[in-house]
C-alpha cells in the first residue's frame, strides 16, 4: 500500500486484499520478510516455482537506499538456483524508476508490461449482445468447474507466459478464496460446449474486480469480449460496486487492451515483468 500511494498518489490495495492473494499460497515457503527490529521493511514473494520463478518484492518508501532492494533481490536469485530453476521474474511497477534500475544493474530485461484498467460506471451497463447459439448462466462450481477449468486453459494456451496449471492448483487459487461469488461470474455456452466465461469478485482493490475473463477461439472476434465485459459490469453495477477493475497485458495478440480501452476502462496504473537468465542455464 505504502509503495503504490508514494508512486501513484493513493492506493486501493488494503491488507484484506493482500491475505486473499496470499490464500493460496503456502505462506512459510513463499514469503519473505526483511525487519527492521519489530518493522517489517520489506518483503518478497514467490508466486510460481520450477524452470521459472515468478516472483516480486517491495521496500516501505521510508526505508529506500539502505540496500533492502538489493538484499531481495539477490536472496530471491539465490534460492531460485538453489533450487534448480534456470529463469527469474520479478515484476515492479512501472512507475518505479529506482526499482527497474535495480533489477537492470543486476543483469535483467523487461519482457513484458501489463496495465490494471478500471472504469467508474455512472449508469446502468448497456445490456450485453449475445452472438446467436449462445446462452449464459451464472457459474455453478459443482456444474462448471472442471470444463471451465479445461476451457480456460485452452483459451490462454496462445498468450505470452502461458503456463499450464493443475485443476487443483487452479480451483484453489480461484473458486477457494473467500471471495470467490458464483454470483458475479458467468458461463457462456454453445450447445453443450463452454464458449467463454468470467470469474470475478467483490469488494477487492476498491471495487469489483474482473479475476479471468476468456473467450475460446473459435468464438473470438464475434463480439464475445465485449458481451463479457457488459455482463460483468452489469453484475457488479447490481451488487452496489461501481468501481470495476482487471489486469491485462499491454501486448496481447487477441486485442483486449483495445476492448477494455473501447468499453470505457482506462489504465490506473502499470507493472513491468522483469526477466534474467540463472548461473548454469543453456
Amino acid at each position: 500500500m505504502a509503495v503504490e500511494s508514494s508512486l501513484y498518489g493513493q492506493s486501493t490495495f488494503s491488507q484484506a486484499d493482500l491475505e486473499d492473494e496470499w490464500s493460496h499460497l503456502e505462506i512459510e515457503q513463499s514469503v519473505r520478510v526483511v525487519r527492521d527490529g519489530d518493522r517489517i521493511v520489506g518483503y518478497a514473494v514467490v508466486r510460481e516455482r520450477g524452470d521459472l520463478w515468478r516472483t516480486e518484492g517491495y521496500v516501505h518508501p521510508d526505508a529506500l537506499g539502505r540496500g533492502i532492494g538489493k538484499l531481495i533481490v539477490t536472496g530471491l536469485e539465490g534460492d531460485a538456483a538453489g533450487h534448480g530453476a534456470r529463469r527469474i521474474q520479478n515484476d515492479v511497477f512501472e512507475a518505479d524508476s529506482p526499482a527497474r534500475g535495480l533489477l537492470e544493474s543486476h543483469g535483467y530485461r523487461a519482457v513484458r508490461v501489463f496495465r490494471e484498467m478500471r472504469i467508474e460506471l455512472e449508469a446502468p451497463p448497456p445490456v450485453p449482445e449475445w452472438p446467436d447459439g449462445l446462452r449464459i448462466v451464472s457459474f455453478d462450481p459443482e456444474r462448471d468447474a472442471l470444463e471451465f477449468h479445461a476451457a480456460q486453459e485452452q483459451a490462454f494456451a496462445d498468450h505470452w507466459g502461458f503456463t499450464p496449471r493443475d485443476f487443483d492448483s487452479w480451483s484453489r487459487e480461484h473458486l477457494g478464496r473467500e471471495r470467490f461469488d458464483r454470483t458475479l461470474s458467468c458461463v457462456v455456452r454453445a450447445g453443450d460446449e463452454i464458449a467463454a466465461g468470467t470469474i470475478c469478485a467483490g469488494d477487492t482493490y476498491g471495487g469489483g474486480w474482473i479475476h479471468a475473463l476468456f473467450t475460446c477461439r473459435p468464438w473470438r472476434k464475434q463480439g464475445v469480449g465485449k458481451a463479457l465485459l457488459a455482463d460483468s459490469f452489469a453484475r457488479f453495477w447490481k451488487r452496489g460496486e461501481h468501481s470495476v477493475g482487471l489486469g491485462v497485458d499491454a501486448s496481447n495478440d487477441t486485442g483486449a487492451f483495445r476492448l477494455y480501452e473501447r468499453a470505457g476502462m482506462t489504465p490506473a496504473l502499470g507493472w513491468v515483468v522483469y526477466e534474467k537468465e540463472l548461473g548454469g542455464a543453456g
